[in-house]
């Protein structure tokens, strides 16, 4: 019967590591997103926009 009990207790604290695991791996892709996020809004607010006119015309003389 104790083996059947440590089986059991085995089991289920296996499972908790798992669900322990699981939330940790979440938490970190989730931190991950939000700071790809941020580097992306700051790289597309740093640049500003270009003056009228500029890359319309090709100057082709040599």
């Amino acid at each position: 019967m104790s083996s059947l009990a440590a089986a059991a207790t085995q089991m289920m604290a296996s499972a908790v590591n798992q669900q322990v695991g699981t939330a940790v791996l979440r938490q970190q892709f989730a931190s991950q997103r939000a700071v790809a996020d941020l580097v992306a809004q700051t790289a597309a607010s740093a640049a500003p926009p270009a003056p009228a006119g500029q890359g319309q015309v090709v100057d082709r003389r040599v």
